[in-house]
Order: C-alpha cells, then sequence, then structure tokens
C-alpha cells in the first residue's frame, strides 16, 4: 500500500507538472495573439488542445480550441482556422451566467473576417450579427459598434447600397455617441463609394473631405497610411466620374506604390484599364487589361470560397449532434467522477501489490522461458539439418535416375545410329546436358539459388551455337516469346524439371505452369502445359 500511495504520488505530481507547462503556453499565446503578433510559427498548440480538451474547464476549451484556430489564420489555412473557431463555440455554455461573451463575440468576429476575406457575405453576415449580440451581453459598447460596423461591406459585396448607407450611418451614430469620432469617420470610404455611384459628388466630397480630417489614417501632408491605401480606389472613381482624370490616374497608380496586395493591385489596375478606355488609348488599354485579368485570377483563387462553404455546411450539420453528444459526456462524467476515481485509486494499490508479489514468478517464468525458446531454436536447427541432408540425397537419388533414363534412351537411340545427322545432334545435346553451365544450373538449383546475368547469357550462348535452330525458332520475332520464356524453353530442352525452373527463377510452380502454358500456345497452338515438353523434344 505504501508502494501504491508512492505511485499516486507521482502521477498527481506528473500531471501538475504537465498543467503548469500547457497553461503557460496557452497565456503566452493568447498575449502574443492580442498584441497582434502572428502566430504562424507556433507549432505546440495542438498540444495543449489535447490536453485541455482532457483536463480543462468549458473556458480553457474555448480559448485553446479559439487560439489554435488563430494559429491556422495566421498561417492562411481558413478551413482549418473556422473548423477551431466553430469547435471554440461549441464548449461555451451560453446559458451560464460566467460565460465569457467577450471572447465569444471576438471568435465570431475572426470568423466573419474569414468569411469577408473568402468573399463570402452572407455567411459573413450571420457571423458579424453573432459577434454583435455577444458584444452586447459582455457589455463591450465598442466592440459591438464596430461589429456593426463590418456589416456594410458585407452589404457592399450584395450590392445592397441602401443597406450600407444604413449600417454606417448607424454606425456613425453610435461611435459619436461615445465621443469616438475617429472611429465614426473610419466607416466612411464605401459611403462614398454608394454617392459616387449614384453621382451625388457634393456629397461624396463632402464625406471624403470628413474621413480625411476626422479617421486619423492621414499624416500632416496629407498622405494616408499604407494599409489603408484602399480607400484611394473610392476616391479615383470619385475624381474619374467627375472628368478629373488626371486626378484619378494619379491615386490609382498610388494604390499601386508601397508593395500593394492582391485586392490593391485588383483595384489599381481595374482603375487604369478605365481611365485608359476612357482616353482610347487602345496600348495601355491592352497592357492594364491584362494585368487587371490577371491580378483578378489570382484574387479569384485566393478568395475561393468553395471550401469554406462546404466546412460551413458540414458544421452545420454536425453542430447539432456534436452538442447533444458533448452533454451526454458531461452528464456521466458528472455522474461517474466519484466512483471512477475511487476504483482508480483501488484499482492502482492492487496493481503495485500484484506487480509487487509477481515479480520472483516473472523472473521464474521468463528463466523458463529462455529455456524453453532455446530448446525450439535447437530442435529446429538439428530439423533443417536433417531436410538439408534428406534433400541432397533426394537430388543424388534423383540425379543417378535420369542418368539411369538417359542410358536407356541411349540403347535405344543406338538403333538409328545409321542416321549420321540424327547422331550427331544426339551426340551434340548429351554433351550439352554434360557441360558445365548446365551443371553450375543444376547445382543451383538444389541450393535455391538464381543463375547470375553472366551465367543465364553463357546458357543462351551455348544453345544458340550447338542448336541453332531450335534456339533461332524459339527467339524468332514470330514466336513473340518472353525473355524468361526463351530461358524456360532452353531449360526444358536441357531436361530440367518443373521445381528446378521454380528455384531457378525464384518463382512458384504454379507460376512456372502459366509460363509453359504461355510458350505452348505461342509455339504449338495448344492451351495446356502439360505436352510442352513432349513438344520441345520433338522440335
Amino acid at each position: 500500500m505504501k508502494q501504491a500511495f508512492v505511485y499516486t504520488i507521482l502521477l498527481l505530481l506528473f500531471y501538475g507538472c504537465a498543467g503548469h507547462e500547457m497553461k503557460e503556453k496557452l497565456l503566452l499565446t493568447d498575449s502574443l495573439n492580442q498584441a497582434g503578433a502572428p502566430l504562424d510559427t507556433i507549432t505546440f498548440m495542438q498540444d495543449v488542445v489535447n490536453y485541455y480538451d482532457t483536463w480543462g474547464t468549458a473556458d480553457n476549451q474555448v480559448t485553446a480550441h479559439y487560439l489554435l484556430g488563430c494559429v491556422f489564420r495566421d498561417q492562411n489555412n481558413t478551413p482549418m482556422a473556422l473548423r477551431c473557431f466553430r469547435d471554440a463555440i461549441s464548449y461555451a455554455d451560453t446559458t451560464d451566467a460566467d460565460c465569457n461573451f467577450h471572447q465569444l463575440s471576438r471568435i465570431y468576429g475572426q470568423m466573419a473576417d474569414l468569411f469577408h476575406r473568402q468573399r463570402s457575405p452572407r455567411l459573413e453576415i450571420q457571423a458579424e450579427q453573432q459577434a454583435v449580440n455577444y458584444a452586447w451581453k459582455a457589455k463591450d459598447t465598442l466592440a459591438a459598434i464596430t461589429f456593426y460596423g463590418y456589416l456594410s461591406g458585407a452589404y457592399h459585396m450584395l450590392n445592397k447600397m441602401d443597406s450600407v448607407l444604413y449600417v454606417i450611418h448607424h454606425t456613425e451614430q453610435g461611435f459619436m455617441n461615445i465621443g469616438r469620432n475617429d472611429l465614426a469617420a473610419s466607416f466612411l470610404p464605401m459611403t462614398i463609394d454608394v454617392l459616387t455611384r449614384n453621382h451625388q459628388f457634393k456629397e461624396a466630397k463632402s464625406v471624403m473631405d470628413r474621413y480625411e480630417q476626422c479617421s486619423g489614417f492621414f499624416d500632416s501632408s496629407g498622405n494616408i497610411q499604407p494599409d489603408k491605401m484602399i480607400y484611394l480606389k473610392y476616391k479615383g472613381a470619385y475624381y474619374e466620374n467627375m472628368g478629373k482624370l488626371d486626378s484619378a490616374e494619379y491615386y490609382y497608380r498610388k494604390m499601386l506604390t508601397h508593395q500593394p496586395d492582391l485586392n490593391r493591385k485588383e483595384s489599381g489596375y481595374r482603375g487604369l484599364f478605365s481611365i485608359y478606355s476612357r482616353l482610347k488609348q487602345p496600348d495601355s488599354i491592352a497592357k492594364y487589361a491584362y494585368l487587371y485579368c490577371q491580378t483578378n485570377d489570382s484574387a479569384s483563387f485566393v478568395h475561393s470560397a468553395d471550401e469554406i462553404v462546404r466546412t460551413q455546411a458540414l458544421y452545420d450539420y454536425e453542430e447539432h449532434q456534436r452538442i447533444a453528444e458533448r452533454k451526454k459526456r458531461e452528464a456521466e462524467y458528472y455522474k461517474n467522477l466519484i466512483v471512477i476515481s475511487s476504483f482508480i485509486l483501488c484499482l492502482l494499490a492492487i496493481i503495485v501489490y500484484r506487480y509487487y508479489k509477481k515479480q520472483q514468478q516473472r523472473k521464474k517464468a521468463e528463466l523458463m522461458r529462455m529455456n524453453t525458446e532455446y530448446a525450439s531454436l535447437l530442435h529446429q536447427y538439428e530439423q533443417l539439418q536433417h531436410d538439408v541432408r534428406l534433400s541432397q540425397d533426394d537430388m543424388n537419388l534423383y540425379r543417378k535416375e535420369k542418368e539411369q533414363e538417359i542410358l536407356v534412351l541411349l540403347q535405344k537411340l543406338a538403333l538409328y545410329q545409321d542416321v549420321p545427322l540424327m547422331m550427331e545432334r544426339w551426340n551434340i545435346e548429351t554433351a550439352m546436358l554434360d557441360s558445365s553451365v548446365v551443371s553450375e544450373l543444376h547445382h543451383l538449383a538444389r541450393q535455391a539459388k538464381q543463375p547470375s546475368g553472366k551465367q543465364w547469357k553463357e546458357l543462351r550462348d551455348l544453345v544458340e551455337k550447338e542448336l541453332p535452330d531450335f534456339f533461332k525458332r524459339i527467339d524468332s520475332k514470330e514466336a513473340c516469346l518472353s525473355p524468361q520464356e526463351v530461358l524456360t524453353s532452353i531449360l526444358i530442352r536441357l531436361q530440367f524439371s518443373q521445381g528446378e525452373l521454380s528455384a531457378l527463377f525464384g518463382v512458384s510452380k504454379q507460376r512456372v505452369n502459366n509460363i509453359k502454358r504461355s510458350i505452348n500456345q505461342k509455339l504449338f497452338a495448344e492451351e495446356s502445359a502439360a505436352t510442352l515438353n513432349q513438344n520441345i523434344a520433338n522440335m
């Protein structure tokens, strides 16, 4: 029981140390994320998620999955980032008064931003409305107004310009009510775009002036911050519609400075294409039409929303099942926690005690096992030695039988010695059977070894020299035999058995039989392999 107690203490210390390490990693990633630092190089967040999924509270699990999603977000893996954000939401208990609604609003805000980047405005609106809802529940007025203002971008993408003006108007009012005129002005660019499209140029100019004076994005020289330069496409469009093409061209070109991203390139090239179309300059039209098409294709590829839509649909389908399953697991967990904990402690004590008691028995059993294994291996070795001897004896007996058969055949062939040409052929084939290369192949077959390329060549050369007509027949284009089938025909002519063929080629006897059937069909138009040996002997 003392050892069981020690083991339990060590186990608790281990999980205590692991928990401390995971907490530090979670806090570090959270602080980096809040500071706006990129998280794309972080590699340990999956381990943190795995730990808190087992040992953490619901709040820990929400945070861990949310930060893992931020890592994927910064790695530009949008589908995985979305999946992690949805996992984080699924762990939140919104019926609990202590639920972190502030964090939930940020997660939905991140999802809305992903949908916006992927040009999926309808999904963006759904997420943005949830962000607004939870921001109000968290009593975070600034965040609620900001998320509401972002709806204007989604409605603009859907070409619902009345909704754009409505959202921006109420966003301005909300920010001005809390004294944030700068933030109120920051949402004005799309208002400029709508007014310009409606040819309300006077109102558009007034809004432009207010944006440049109040947003805080311009320096004393009137230069806009590089990350806000997308505004220049609206200003360029304003001057273009006013007929001031030089000013419009200036702002379109300015958008292409300071390492522009795809959106700025697309807008800048489209603006310049429009300018030169108005000026009817074919070379410039062709140039900027090409550049616009290139960036438009790239942007369409980057912002393809198919994967996002599929991921969202999958989550919508699986969400109810996940929630139900999680609630069920939680109920079972709380119901059985005390019982399981007590059972585990008792089980650990029993295991330690039995481990201690069985040490001597295990040592004895191990020694017996080693002795048994040694005896078994020794028996296998002796059996293999015996099998080798029998194999050699059988091969010698087989060779003697074949030699006796050769003698009988030679006696029969003696009856035909009055035919010189036939005698010469028999003498040649008899000499070939006793040649060194044929003897080597028989020896290799007995050892189940395969000949080298040199030995195969020597065999072919021998048959080509001594039996030219036979070799020419089997090696002709009309025969269509493969190299392996040619060698098989030679070996059969030299009276090698099917077992020897199997050993020399390193294949099964069934494979040898298939090769023989193919040869018999090609040379003699017979489907069976049974008559091949006789057919080759008669060639």
